[in-house]
C-alpha cells in the first residue's frame, strides 16, 4: 500500500506541474484531476472516506452490538462456576454447549473488565441500565 501511496503523490506532482502549465481549458480538467489523486491519497493514508469525521470503530453502540440470543447468554451466566455478586443467588446449570461456550467467551475477551461486567448484568441478569448505574455508582449514562 505504501508504495502505490507513493505512486499516487509523483503522479500528483506531475499533474500539479501540468496544471501550471495548462490553458484555461485544460486547467478545469487537470484541477479534477489533482482533486481525484488528492482524494484516494487521503482514503488510502487514513483508511477513512475524506470528509467522514467517524470512522468504523467509533460507531453507535447499537451497530456495534451484534445481535445474540439473550436466552443462551442467560445460560451462559448461570453456568459460572462462582457468584460474582452477593445478590447473585442462582444455581448453577450446565445448559450451555460447549462450542456456544466457546463463541459467548471469544466474544466477551475482547472487553474490558468493566465491560464485560456491564454486559453480563445487562444481558445476563436483564438489569436495566438504571439499575446497573445504581449498583456501580455511576451514571445511566456512563452504562
Amino acid at each position: 500500500m505504501e508504495q502505490l501511496i507513493l505512486e499516487y503523490k509523483e503522479s500528483l506532482k506531475v499533474v500539479r506541474n501540468l496544471h501550471c502549465s495548462a490553458d484555461e481549458k485544460d486547467k478545469k480538467i487537470i484541477s479534477e484531476m489533482i482533486s481525484d489523486l488528492e482524494y484516494a491519497i487521503e482514503w488510502m493514508s487514513t483508511g477513512r472516506c475524506p470528509g467522514n469525521r467517524r470512522g468504523i470503530e467509533r460507531l453507535a453502540a447499537y451497530q456495534r452490538e451484534r445481535p445474540f440470543d439473550p436466552l443462551i447468554m442467560q445460560r451462559y451466566f448461570r453456568s459460572k462456576e462462582f457468584d460474582a455478586y452477593e445478590w447473585d443467588d442462582h444455581l448453577q446449570e450446565d445448559v450451555v454447549s460447549p462450542m456456544d461456550k466457546e463463541r459467548i467467551e471469544d466474544a466477551l475477551s475482547v472487553l474490558t473488565e468493566n465491560e464485560k461486567e456491564i454486559y453480563l448484568m445487562s444481558r445476563g441478569h436483564c438489569f436495566s441500565f438504571k439499575q446497573i448505574s445504581e449498583y456501580l455508582g455511576v451514571s445511566k449514562s456512563t452504562i
